[in-house]
């Protein structure tokens, strides 16, 4: 018996109010003019979905849904972290009550129990406050888009010190 994420969507809670804004953004990268804002703003975008999808996590809010099976129990919710936990159901649609699960853990729970294959979960995540870390790490990448848009670069499309940062705060991978 194991788990595994059958499917999940992530939808926008409301109009994002992005962690970076364009005037930090172009001092960060030391632009004087207005010239480019229309491009930082695309690359604020930009930095915060790719630092998302690397780190599994939501920085901005967000309402997750996720099909999973949690046949083996402690189901690691993914994209925390959460902070409105909503409702869970099981393989015929049926919502189970509060009282009948179990999550364990803070901002970033796991599902001990019920033990069912083909659940679903809706819940809200993202941060109340992005962490400075993170911040940083989006000037980082931001500016390592600034500076390198339009060149063929062979790499992840990330720099090296916004992964790092990713590193650190995803949940599935080991800190490098």
């Amino acid at each position: 018996m194991y788990n595994f994420i059958i499917d999940y969507t992530l939808a926008d809670l409301g109009e994002i109010t992005e962690p970076v804004t364009v005037a930090e953004a172009k001092q960060y990268c030391r632009v004087t003019n207005d010239v480019e804002d229309d491009l930082f703003v695309e690359l604020i975008i930009q930095s915060r979905e790719a630092m998302e999808k690397a780190m599994g996590i939501s920085i901005t809010p967000k309402t997750t849904t996720v099909w999973f099976t949690n046949t083996a129990s402690m189901f690691q919710l993914p994209f925390g972290p959460v902070t409105d936990f909503i409702s869970l159901t099981d393989a015929n649609g049926v919502e189970v009550i509060a009282s009948a699960y179990n999550l364990i853990g803070g901002e970033y729970p796991s599902l001990a129990f019920p033990a069912f294959a083909d659940m679903k979960a809706i819940y809200e995540t993202g941060f109340a406050s992005v962490p400075k870390e993170i911040k940083i790490g989006m000037l980082d990448q931001i500016n390592y888009g600034y500076e390198n848009r339009g060149m063929d670069v062979n790499d992840l499309g990330i720099c090296e010190k916004t992964w790092r940062v990713c590193q650190r705060w995803t949940r599935t991978s080991p800190i490098l």
